[in-house]
């Protein structure tokens, strides 16, 4: 008796049986959106000015309270380096996302993608300080490890600030000044606040020294200010029908940019949303509201 091929195959599940797939990955564990903060995500690349990364911390806690803060720190390799001759070290409970932890939580489609949650969890990413090889890779698009993967996947309707720090010939560079116009002239939504002039590390004078870190952490309060962020109470969940919490924060308390304008947690449906809206109303083109007059030339 012969046996055809189809008898061998397994039987189809019954639709109570069969499984339904998340539409989006599920938020991760340790980046809670609806929480009433303000979500800080400060970067650092390799740069001596990494040091400073305690000191913006502390004093951003001091000024916005631990209630109304959440900072979340991103670290190349390189700038991982540079923590330990800090004067001081981070807080305890802030947790340092390395490249490896892109891996950590990943393990199937509906699992949690660390730089896409990371950038849906962020009101503001503050790179700071800014190598000469990493604003090369955004420049150029790379996104070879967690940081510019972030920056790569981010949504324009949030803001970034990037701080440079590197040497006056690496500065001077004309390569340097291209990829800064570059970013100026294409990504609205990134601010590049310039370096200053001083004794480098290395021994060389001019220009390419970090913005002194206090003028860093007024520029973000002032575009943030504590004020804006209600406390946990005040805030209610935005969750949907597949018991996942949505980017966008609550109607009632939005994180503003410069021109009073939305800049919290936006999904991508609605870009599309607010960009058939622009077009509407004729409003495409204008600069982004968290841009102003500290871009590099």
């Amino acid at each position: 008796m012969s046996v055809s091929f189809a008898d061998n195959l397994p039987t189809p599940p019954s639709p109570s049986e069969e499984k339904t797939e998340p539409k989006v990955s599920a938020p991760h564990p340790n980046l809670p959106l609806n929480d009433g903060k303000f979500h800080l995500l400060l970067a650092a690349s390799g740069s001596v000015a990494s040091i400073k990364i305690p000191l913006i911390v502390e004093k951003l806690y001091r000024i916005y309270e631990p209630s109304r803060i959440s900072i979340q720190i991103v670290v190349t390799s390189s700038a991982e380096r540079f923590l330990p001759a800090a004067d001081k070290p981070l807080p305890a409970a802030i947790r340092l996302w390395r490249d490896s932890d892109e891996w950590t939580t990943w393990g199937d489609r509906s699992d949690p993608i660390v730089h896409i949650e990371l950038r849906r969890w962020a009101h503001l990413l503050l790179i700071a300080p800014l190598s000469a090889n990493t604003l090369a890779k955004i420049s150029g698009g790379l996104c070879d490890n967690l940081l510019t993967s972030a920056v790569r996947a981010w949504n324009p309707a949030v803001p970034i600030l990037l701080a440079p720090a590197m040497n006056t010939y690496m500065y001077n560079n004309p390569i340097t000044k291209r990829q800064l116009r570059l970013i100026s002239d294409e990504m609205p939504w990134i601010e590049v606040l310039k370096p200053v002039e001083k004794v480098l590390a290395c021994g060389d004078i001019g220009m390419g020294g970090m913005r002194e870190w206090s003028d860093i952490v007024e520029i973000v309060v002032s575009r943030f200010p504590p004020s804006s962020f209600p406390r946990k109470s005040e805030l209610q969940p935005l969750v949907d029908e597949n018991g996942l919490t949505h980017e966008k924060q609550h109607r009632n308390h939005p994180p503003t940019g410069a021109a009073g304008e939305l800049t919290g947690h936006i999904r991508f449906e609605d870009e599309l949303e607010a960009e058939s809206n622009a077009s509407e109303t004729g409003s495409e083109g204008r600069p982004h509201p968290f841009k102003e007059s500290h871009t590099s030339g």
